[in-house]
C-alpha cells in the first residue's frame, strides 16, 4: 500500500466521518479500521525515511521500579519511581508503567529493584581534585612537586629543609617548601629571616606556614622585588630599624607562589598530574559525584583541558567547575582583571553537557582552620590558648597578616586596604566576577565576607550590573550570634551569597598529632565552643543558603552516605555526639549534598535535582538509603554513576 494512497484513504475516512458526528451512535467498526490504517502508515513512513528519527526516538536508559529521590524542591520533595533519560538530558520522571513505555528496543533498561536512585552529588571542597589544584603552597623544586616538609620535632624539620636544599638546590633557583601545618606557629617563633640564610645564603626559598603567612630568604625577597612585588608592601615584613625579618602575608605569599615560582616541568604534567588527575575524578565517579568545585589554580586549567581534548573525553569522568585562582593574594589583581576581563561561564562541553564551567574567581582565606597557627577567625575568645599550637585568642586575619603586623580589617589605611584581597573582592565585583571556594571558617571571618560582599554591591561604574552566580564561601563552621544578626539586618544578602559547611572539621575535630594535641577545636574552644560548630538545623531555620561540603574521596570510604550519617546523627569517629539539636534529617541531608551545593555554585536550574530537562547526572545506591538502619546509612555505596547520560563508573553487581 502506498504512502500516498494511505493518505489519500485516512483523509476521505475522516471526511465521512465527520459527517457523522452528530448521528447518534457512531461506528466502532470504523474506529478499528482507522486504527489500524494509522498503524500502517506510521509503519511505512518510518521504513520510507518520511519522519526524521530525532522525533520519534526512545530513552536511551530508563530505570524503574525502584526509589526515586529527585529533591526536586527544598521540602517534601517528590520520590517517583522511575526515570528516562536521552541524550544528556533527563527526559521523564514518574511510575515505572508510564516511564517503561518510553522505552524502545535499543533502550537500556535497568531495573532498580527498590533500590535509590538519587542525583548526582556535587563536592565543593574539590580543590585538590587534580594535581597541582592547591600549587601555590606546595612544596616545589626541581621541576617537580614534592611532599611536606615534616619531621618529629622542629630542629628535625629543619635539618631535612638544610639536607634538600644542600643536596638539590641550585644557586639563583627559587625552592619552595610546605611545612607541616602543626608546626606553623613553632617556625613563627622560632624562625626567622638569619634561620633561612643560613641554611640558604644564594638560593631563594621560602617556606609556606600555610596558604596565606611563610617565611622567606634574603634572596627569595630580592628575587620577589626583582619580579614586580612592591618594596614597600605591609605584607613584606620589616623590623623597627627597617630590615627585612623574613616573615611574608598573603599577598606577598602569593606573588612568591604564583609569579616567582616556575611551573613543574612538562614531563610532571605527563608523568604525574595528568594519571594523578584521571585516577582521581575516577574515584569521585565511584563514589556518586558527578562534579568537584573549587578554588583552582592555572596549572589545574591546564590539565583539565588536557582531559577534554584528550581523546573522547572520557578522562574526565566528572565535571570539574572551577573558581579561577587568578585573584587569589594578588598584589596586582586589576592588571589581571584588564588583560582577561569576565570569563565567568566559559565552558568545554561534549555530549555530556558542560564538563568544565568557570564559576568564578577566588580569593585568599581570611581565617585559618582550628588546627593552624593562625586558627579560626572568631568573634568570641578561646576558653584556652595553646600557644605552640596557635598564640592568639581571636584567631589571625589572615587578609591583614595579623600575625605580624597586629592589624584587623578596620584598623587598615586606605592604601593597606588595597593591597589584601578585601580590595581583589570588590575589584571582581565591578568586572561582574563573583568570588566562589574561598575558605572560610571562623565567625569573624563569616561576618567579614559578608560585609565584603554587602561592599562591594555599592559600587559605582559596574561593568555587569548583576551577578550570574552567586558569591560562594566554604568551611564555614562557627556560627554565632551576631553572625546571624548581621545577615537578618542585611536582607540583599540572601540573593548574594551561599555558605559551605565542613562536618568534617565542625564535627569530625583534627587532631594536632606532632604536638600531641588531641580534638583541636574542643581543646582550645572548649565543649560549649564545640557544640556551635556547624549548626545546621539553625541554619535552615534562618533561611540562610547553606550545604554541606564534600571533599577528595577516600578509596573505600566517606562515600555522600557517610556525609548523610554524619549530619543526621551528629555523631564523630570518637562516637562523640555533638551538638544533637542541629541534625537533619535525611532528606535534608541529601538535599545538602545535591540540590543545595548546585545553588551554591549557581548551576540549580541545570543539576542538583531530578526534574526533566535537567542534566541526567544520576547515582544508582546498593540499597534504600531513606530506609536502611541509620548506623548503617554509611556502608550503602553507589553501583553506578551517571554523568550526563553516560556511565562514568558501573559496578559487576548492578
Amino acid at each position: 500500500m502506498s504512502l500516498f494512497w494511505q493518505q489519500d484513504f485516512l483523509a476521505r475516512v475522516s471526511m465521512n466521518f465527520d459527517d457523522n458526528v452528530n448521528r447518534p451512535q457512531r461506528s466502532n467498526h470504523l474506529w478499528c479500521v482507522l486504527s489500524v490504517l494509522l498503524l500502517i502508515s506510521c509503519s511505512n513512513a518510518v521504513a520510507q525515511g518520511a519522519v526524521p528519527s530525532e522525533l520519534i526516538r526512545y530513552a536511551d536508559v530508563v530505570f524503574y521500579n525502584g526509589q526515586v529521590l529527585t529533591a526536586d524542591a527544598d521540602k517534601n520533595f517528590t520520590v517517583a519511581e522511575a526515570v528516562a533519560v536521552r541524550d544528556e538530558k533527563i527526559l521523564a520522571v514518574g511510575t515505572s508503567k508510564r516511564i517503561l513505555q518510553l522505552a524502545g528496543q535499543s533502550t537500556r533498561r535497568i531495573d532498580l529493584r527498590g533500590r535509590s536512585l538519587t542525583p548526582g552529588f556535587i563536592y565543593s571542597d574539590g580543590d585538590n581534585s587534580v594535581p597541582a589544584g592547591d600549587i601555590l603552597k606546595d612544596s616545589q623544586w626541581g621541576g617537580t612537586i614534592h611532599p611536606h616538609l615534616g619531621g618529629e620535632t622542629i630542629d628535625q624539620a629543619l635539618a631535612t629543609l638544610s639536607f634538600v636544599v644542600g643536596k638539590e638546590g641550585k644557586t639563583g633557583e627559587p625552592m619552595f617548601f610546605n611545612l607541616s601545618d602543626s608546626w606553623a606557629s613553632v617556625a613563627m617563633k622560632s624562625w626567622d629571616l638569619a634561620t633561612l640564610d643560613e641554611v640558604a645564603p644564594e638560593i631563594p626559598i621560602a617556606v609556606y606556614l600555610d596558604s596565606s603567612y611563610g617565611l622567606v630568604n634574603t634572596a627569595m625577597i630580592e628575587l620577589a622585588i626583582k619580579k614586580g612585588f612592591p618594596r614597600d608592601h605591609f605584607h613584606l615584613d620589616r623590623d623597627s630599624n627597617g630590615n627585612y625579618t623574613g616573615r611574608a602575608g598573603a599577598q606577598l605569599v602569593g606573588f612568591v607562589g604564583r609569579e616567582v615560582r616556575p611551573w613543574p616541568d612538562a614531563s610532571w604534567f605527563d608523568d604525574v598530574a595528568i594519571p594523578g588527575a584521571v585516577e582521581t575524578l575516577a574515584k569521585y565517579a565511584r563514589h556518586g559525584v558527578t562534579v568537584a568545585t573549587g578554588h583552582m589554580s592555572a596549572p589545574t586549567m591546564t590539565v583539565l583541558n588536557r582531559l577534554f581534548h584528550d581523546g573522547d573525553g572520557r578522562k574526565l569522568a566528572i565535571r570539574v567547575y572551577p573558581g579561577l585562582d587568578f585573584l587569589r593574594q594578588n598584589p596586582e589583581g586589576e592588571k589581571y582583571l584588564k588583560r582577561i576581563g569576565n570569563l565567568v561561564d566559559f565552558s568545554l562541553t561534549d555530549d555530556r553537557g558542560p564538563m568544565v564551567t568557570i564559576v568564578g574567581a577566588s580569593v585568599g582565606p581570611h581565617s585559618g582552620s582550628p588546627d593552624a597557627a593562625a586558627s579560626l577567625l572568631t568573634i568570641e575568645a578561646k576558653t584556652r590558648v595553646i600557644p605552640e599550637l596557635s598564640p592568639n585568642a581571636h584567631g589571625y586575619n589572615r587578609w591583614t597578616a595579623e600575625w605580624f603586623t597586629n592589624l584587623g580589617q578596620g584598623d587598615l589605611t586606605p592604601l593597606q586596604q588595597t593591597q589584601t584581597d578585601y580590595h581583589n573582592v570588590l575589584l571582581a565585583r565591578q568586572h561582574g566576577w563573583n568570588v566562589t571556594g574561598v575558605h572560610n571558617m571562623g565567625s569573624d571571618a563569616i561576618r567579614l565576607a559578608m560585609q565584603n560582599v554587602a561592599a562591594a554591591e555599592q559600587q559605582h561604574n559596574m561593568y555587569v550590573r548583576k551577578l550570574w552566580r552567586p558569591q560562594g564561601f566554604d568551611h564555614n563552621i562557627d556560627w554565632t550570634p551576631e553572625v546571624f544578626e548581621f545577615y537578618r539586618a542585611h536582607p540583599e544578602l540572601r540573593e548574594l551569597i551561599r555558605f559551605g559547611v565542613s562536618l568534617r572539621t565542625g564535627i569530625n575535630q583534627r587532631d594536632a598529632r606532632p604536638l600531641g594535641i588531641e580534638n583541636v577545636i574542643e581543646a582550645q574552644y572548649g565543649r560549649e565552643g564545640l557544640e556551635r560548630m556547624a549548626p545546621l538545623r539553625t541554619l535552615m531555620q534562618n533561611d540562610i543558603p547553606f550545604h554541606i561540603e564534600g571533599t577528595e574521596p577516600e578509596d573505600d570510604s566517606e562515600y555522600p552516605t557517610w556525609y548523610m550519617q554524619l549530619a543526621v546523627t551528629r555523631m564523630s569517629e570518637d562516637g562523640d555526639v555533638v551538638a544533637p539539636q542541629e541534625a537533619l534529617d535525611r532528606e535534608a541531608a541529601l538535599l545538602a549534598l545535591t540540590r543545595w551545593p548546585a545553588r551554591f555554585i549557581g548551576a540549580g536550574d541545570s543539576m542538583g535535582s531530578i526534574e526533566p530537562g535537567k542534566l541526567a547526572d544520576l547515582v544508582v545506591f546498593d540499597g534504600d538509603i531513606m530506609g536502611v538502619p541509620i548506623d548503617r546509612l554509611a556502608d550503602l555505596k553507589p553501583v553506578l554513576t551517571m554523568v550526563g547520560g553516560k556511565v562514568a563508573y558501573e559496578s559487576p553487581g548492578l
